[in-house]
């Protein structure tokens, strides 16, 4: 078979195409357009089986582009690109039958298995011999109800697609299971999986969030637990999966807080282990003392404040608190977990966390018993809330949250050098095209970032510790100290051995940008 790809952005065709020639799909040829108009050129000669194509293009949209080859007698399946902000055209695009739509920046998972999925239909279909329609209605419905479930639809959005959630009108209330697993899953486990909760809910969905996790939107009853379990725990790879429940909602629309609820309890596995089925019901909560000291609001407030300045004295305050009442180490680690757990479901609500609650929990848990006093973990926290201010006002920007999850990567560990290729790979994206997304919303290339955010952290520690400039520059991944004097003379324009000497050129270098 043979695909088509439409977009006015050379690169950004360039990089799709490679994405799918490493996937080393059945394709016999990839095709590649500019221009609605070149593209009908090419349909017409080459008749290609599946289309993609961008839906904002100049002089012909991806839309209209389809539109003229529906009038063309060659069958075809077809593959809309948009931004969100492009997602009320969708709605056409239903009309038109799209098979599916993916959005900027491309996953390379989700492009891949979109293609995949729709060279399984054609090829079924032409098996049975059964005919194309014009009015096809079978669409992206994995992807529609991932976004759901996850909030990333808007309002309207759930008016454009009543058809899709017309099965969830009769059900009282809704919930979302979450099920996630220990180590890798086999593909024919997941499969079994898969069989077992629908027998345990024949009316529920389920939907492919990751190849780490899976969820199950169904309808609630007191008994949805009891059933989970009878048919999961037959599963002899039952002890690998946590599998948690979310309160129930009573419209499909408010799926997502349900999710929301379903992922806060993965925490959870650190209290039961894994190979257990846990509800809201199950969860003691004893965060009370935590609670007196400060709350979730009155802390999400500060935060939102962006005012770094009032979140360190709140916790000053905190601290003389809690060395007040005279609390066991352990009661105090517990508390100021809780209080490191608030930060993250802030940032998390803001939408601005790249780990998972349980990840993060593992790691906060390590870094806090690693303390000695209470001091150290306020010192951690703030820090923490520091970097959490930072990524508000980032958040703030244009800056898309593609590049965003790049930008905090590489300012977590500034020792650590990744490449463009690395931070694509990560991403299942495409080198060039990330980088010329970073070019573009950041306003200078990825590496000059790099060396900048690293030279100005380098100038700090030269100028306010005592550390000697050769480990500074270890410290932030430049082994070889020849090349680090040169990139720090090439930004400031003296010797980092000048910056310490006379601390007065300190002030004219801190203005640098």
């Amino acid at each position: 078979m043979k695909l088509l790809i439409v977009d006015d952005e050379k690169l950004i065709l360039k990089g799709i195409k490679q994405l799918i020639e490493q996937a080393n799909l059945k394709l016999t040829d990839i095709y590649l357009a500019n221009s609605g108009q070149e593209a009908l050129a090419i349909f017409q000669k080459e008749r290609p089986e599946i289309v993609m194509t961008d839906i904002r293009m100049p002089k012909m949209s991806g839309l209209d582009l389809i539109k003229e080859m529906k009038k063309l007698p060659i069958p075809f399946k077809s593959i809309i690109i948009s931004s969100y902000d492009d997602f009320s055209y969708a709605k056409e695009g239903i009309l038109l039958g799209i098979e599916n739509y993916l959005i900027k920046p491309i996953n390379q998972t989700e492009l891949i298995q979109t293609i995949q999925e729709t060279l399984d239909k054609i090829t079924n279909e032409r098996s049975h011999k059964q005919l194309w329609t014009t009015d096809e209605k079978e669409i992206f419905k994995d992807n529609f109800f991932r976004r759901l479930i996850q909030n990333n639809l808007v309002e309207h959005d759930f008016d454009n697609w009543s058809e899709l959630l017309k099965p969830f009108d009769n059900w009282h209330e809704i919930a979302v299971v979450t099920i996630k697993w220990q180590s890798s899953l086999a593909p024919e486990y997941k499969d079994e999986l898969i069989l077992q909760l629908k027998a345990a809910m024949p009316d529920g969905l389920v939907i492919n969030i990751s190849s780490e996790e899976l969820a199950l939107l169904c309808q609630y009853d007191s008994r949805l637990q009891t059933r989970l379990t009878s048919r999961l725990e037959q599963l002899f790879f039952f002890r690998e999966l946590f599998v948690t429940i979310g309160t129930p909602v009573t419209i499909a629309n408010e799926s997502h807080i349900s999710y929301d609820s379903a992922q806060k309890l993965q925490s959870y596995s650190l209290v039961f282990g894994f190979g257990k089925i846990v509800s809201e019901h199950d969860i003691k909560k004893n965060a009370q003392l935590t609670e007196r000291l400060i709350s979730h609001e009155e802390l999400t407030e500060l935060i939102h404040q962006q005012s770094l300045a009032s979140v360190k004295s709140k916790f000053l305050q905190l601290e003389a608190a809690i060395k007040q009442t005279q609390l066991s180490p352990s009661s105090i680690q517990n508390i100021t977990i809780g209080i490191g757990l608030m930060l993250y479901r802030i940032s998390v609500d803001a939408g601005i966390s790249d780990d998972d609650e349980i990840t993060f929990l593992r790691a906060l848990i390590g870094k806090i018993t690693q303390k000695k006093t209470t001091q150290e973990i306020f010192a951690l926290l703030l820090a923490d809330a520091e970097q959490l201010i930072a990524r508000l006002q980032l958040s703030q920007t244009t800056v898309s949250p593609i590049i965003q999850r790049m930008l905090r990567m590489v300012e977590k560990d500034l020792s650590i050098h990744y490449s463009l290729k690395d931070l694509a790979d990560h991403f299942n994206m495409n080198p060039a095209y990330l980088g010329q997304l970073f070019q573009k919303e950041i306003g200078t290339s990825y590496n000059q970032y790099c060396h900048q955010l690293r030279l100005k952290q380098a100038n700090e520690q030269i100028i306010q510790t005592d550390k000697s400039i050769r480990q500074i520059s270890k410290e932030l991944g430049y082994e070889d100290i020849s090349y680090f004097y040169r990139l720090y003379k090439k930004e400031y324009g003296f010797t980092p051995n000048k910056a310490r000497a006379n601390k007065l050129l300190y002030h004219g270098v801190n203005n640098v940008q």
